[in-house]
């Protein structure tokens, strides 16, 4: 696989090319299921919390490009971006930062302990 340089502020007409058709009902559906899996969240693992949050912060990323992508000839794919997937991935970071706090302090009460 060979490595090739681009210019930051061209369009990577490749990737716009290579975008799936918007298909608004597959990505709400998708992100619905990533809400109700976190809604869902055990906090006695936090770690395991951490790790799915990494996950659909991932995934909700790739979504994010992806829409960005088709923006131009798809006025829906904006709204969901800004009005959907954004508040979906403050949800997922704020999850993930309530897991870490979790974490350290649990750390601390171990520290405590000793």
């Amino acid at each position: 696989m060979k490595l090739v340089a681009t210019d930051p502020t061209e369009p990577n007409q490749s990737l716009a090319q290579t975008l799936p058709p918007f298909e608004g009902n597959s990505l709400e559906d998708e992100v619905i299921a990533m809400v109700t899996s976190i809604k869902t969240l055990d906090f006695s693992q936090a770690d395991i919390v951490m790790a799915m949050c990494m996950g659909y912060m991932a995934r909700c990323t790739e979504i994010w490009l992806q829409l960005l992508g088709i923006e131009g000839t798809h006025r829906k794919a904006k709204t969901f971006r800004v009005m959907h997937l954004q508040k979906v991935m403050d949800l997922i970071e704020f999850e993930y930062k309530a897991a870490s706090r979790l974490i350290e302090v649990r750390r601390q009460e171990v520290e405590l302990s000793r």
